[in-house]
């Protein structure tokens, strides 16, 4: 099959090299035209693309031309007002409208959640009230109104290669030590993104993607902290803070522990 993916970062440059292996064709989108190369010596056919939030680049229709487009670009932590990833999600939307694309996944992420202290799932609606994320809100709902069929995947704490947990408290104050925590590590995501591709689901099109298991950000921080010799952080008080516990939508399916990263 021949898929695009568009972000070739993090996760989409290590998802498209799997994808590679497996046999499919994969297009690659990166916003810097110095990582063209490294895409092309990887297996990939690169586009540059960049979402401005309107779509700018060189031959960026190509990416619209494949079977699967695979949408992993987050919304910015800080640079970028919340509306402005609706509008680049909202663009992405008017390419879509009339190409040759039939299915498309969407990474997204649990803090479309509300931080409750409850235990959340598919079904829970969002409360900007309570923490959920403006912009991964707005970008989901700007994404389900495309006329492909559609899987959205909720990421919990995205983990693996240099994302290590406690990592940036090293020997710093935090707080929230018995706090239960959601992560996945990003070779599960890429596992799970496969699995879909092969068995696509027929009827649910959002899932949460998250370890079953929900450790305190005590017991993975310190973990690392002996795994990885880096300093212990400092608990201060208090010792919970306001949070939500993701369902996973893959039950029993392996998904590797937080204490095991």
């Amino acid at each position: 099959m021949q898929v695009s993916i568009i972000g070739c970062g993090w996760l989409g440059l290590p998802l498209a090299k799997s994808l590679i292996q497996k046999g499919h064709e994969v297009i690659g989108s990166t916003t810097s035209a110095d990582k063209l190369k490294q895409l092309k010596e990887a297996g990939i056919t690169p586009v540059q693309f960049k979402l401005e939030p309107m779509p700018v680049g060189e031959d960026f229709n190509l990416l619209f031309e494949s079977e699967l487009v695979i949408i992993n670009i987050p919304p910015g932590r800080k640079k970028n007002p919340p509306h402005f990833y609706a509008e680049q999600i909202k663009y992405l939307k008017y390419q879509l409208q009339n190409s040759k694309v039939k299915k498309v996944i969407f990474i997204s992420s649990t803090s479309f959640y509300p931080n409750t202290n409850n235990t959340v799932d598919v079904n829970t609606n969002y409360d900007f009230a309570n923490g959920s994320s403006k912009a991964v809100v707005k970008g989901e709902e700007q994404i389900s109104a495309i006329s492909q069929e559609l899987i959205i995947l909720r990421c919990g704490g995205l983990m693996g290669d240099d994302r290590i947990p406690g990592k940036w408290f090293v020997g710093k104050e935090t707080q929230g030590a018995d706090t239960p925590v959601n992560y996945v590590h990003r070779d599960d995501v890429i596992a799970t993104i496969e699995g879909l591709i092969e068995g696509w689901p027929q009827a649910q099109k959002v899932f949460n993607l998250v370890s079953d298991d929900h450790p305190t950000r005590k017991e993975v921080h310190e973990k690392m902290a002996e795994k990885y010799g880096f300093e212990l952080p400092k608990w201060v008080e208090p010792s919970t803070i306001q949070s939500k516990v993701v369902e996973s939508s893959f039950k029993e399916s392996g998904l590797k522990s937080p204490l095991n990263f």
